[in-house]
């Protein structure tokens, strides 16, 4: 038995009325493709004119020091459009004595240098950076003992500390290095650091605008 031509008519009409009810289908933002996981709402695709790169790090993790080695021309390729913070964490059982050290070189910006220092000392030259002696040793070697001296014990250093763990805790950082960008894109090396900065170099480069 054949349809009632209504019927017919109406069932035609049908994905018409959807959408003149419904309105057209708004556009999907486009993804950042690689391998993350996401602690907030990822931007979309080339909408970003800097990226917030914030680097969670230990002084003794052979990994941190491993990163900071590979990432090198990642960072020279993007420049002024990664914007870096880095947040020194500890240990369980290490002396804070040398995040206070790098805190006052940060604040006199020496923080790269320093930083550089430090991992240089620690896997280059074999020292216990974890004795304080050794971070005054330090301080004085990169010029920095009368600031390391007065400033080292300052509420504003006891502050940054406290911020970077607290920073650390809020956004879920197990290990390090950790690698959070804009506040929303977590990343961890769980391969190779090569194949982990190249992931990051290609999340980075969907991320920012393309340039004309």
């Amino acid at each position: 038995m054949g349809e009632y031509p209504v019927m017919r008519i109406v069932l035609r009409l049908l994905p018409w009325i959807a959408l003149a009810l419904l309105g057209p289908a708004a556009p999907a933002l486009a993804q950042i493709d690689g391998n993350y996981e996401t602690i907030g709402p990822v931007p979309p695709r080339n909408s970003q004119d800097v990226v917030v790169l914030e680097e969670f790090l230990n002084f003794t993790c052979p990994h941190c020091n491993n990163f900071r080695k590979v990432a090198k021309p990642l960072f020279s390729k993007y420049g002024d459009r990664i914007e870096r913070r880095n947040l020194p964490i500890l240990f369980r059982g290490q002396s804070d004595t040398v995040l206070r050290l790098y805190f006052i070189a940060e604040r006199l910006g020496r923080g790269h240098e320093i930083k550089e220092m430090i991992f240089d000392a620690t896997f280059q030259y074999g020292v216990n950076i974890n004795d304080p002696k050794v971070v005054g040793f330090l301080a004085r070697s990169a010029g920095l003992a009368e600031e390391f001296e007065s400033q080292r014990g300052a509420d504003w250093v006891n502050a940054k500390i406290r911020a970077s763990h607290a920073r650390a805790e809020r956004v879920g950082v197990e290990a390090t290095p950790t690698i959070v960008l804009n506040g929303a894109i977590r990343m961890v090396p769980r391969t190779g650091m090569q194949t982990f900065v190249n992931n990051l170099d290609r999340v980075i480069g969907q991320l920012l605008k393309e340039r004309g």
